[in-house]
């Protein structure tokens, strides 16, 4: 079977998950799952995200704000990263690099470039360039309506 893999080179949001729970509210509840549902962990070699797909993946995630920050919270408190046994391939919970509320979450705003692969088993290097006459400002209107983000240049690699 054939393997792809690509990065993406973006402008977006930062906030540390904590910050972005504890601020979910009534009139920002539509904005916030959005940004859950189109975000990642900052995670540079580990299974964080891996863990946290299963809050964007839960049907307990509803329009009730209430009962989903509750469930969120509580998720992210109990939940870090994993160990797999790479000799088994026993995959163990762990909170030894701390648990998801201690991650940033990395929100896309403005796509600047994107590199993919896909083939069997390729190995080497790919690239992609684009000329700097381009805007790096984004629209930022509607997330300031919360507290504790920032502006940061984003870098998403994925393989699957």
């Amino acid at each position: 079977m054939g393997r792809s893999e690509y990065a993406k080179a973006s402008i977006g949001i930062k906030i540390l998950l904590s910050d972005l729970i504890q601020q979910i509210n009534k009139d920002n509840w539509v904005l916030i799952k959005e940004m859950l549902e189109n975000g990642f962990i900052e995670d540079e070699n580990e299974y964080f995200n891996d863990v946290y797909q299963k809050i964007q993946n839960s049907e307990q995630i509803s329009g009730n704000w209430n009962k989903s920050k509750k469930f969120i919270t509580d998720y992210c408190e109990n939940n870090g990263s994993y160990f797999m046994d790479r000799f088994t391939g026993e995959v163990e919970s762990t909170l030894e690099n701390g648990c998801l509320l201690d991650k940033y979450l990395l929100v896309p705003i403005k796509k600047i470039l994107t590199c993919e692969r896909w083939g069997y088993e390729r190995s080497g290097t790919n690239s992609i360039s684009r000329p700097l006459d381009f805007d790096l400002s984004i629209d930022i209107e509607k997330y300031k309506v919360l507290e504790k983000f920032e502006i940061a240049f984003i870098l998403e690699q994925n393989s699957g």
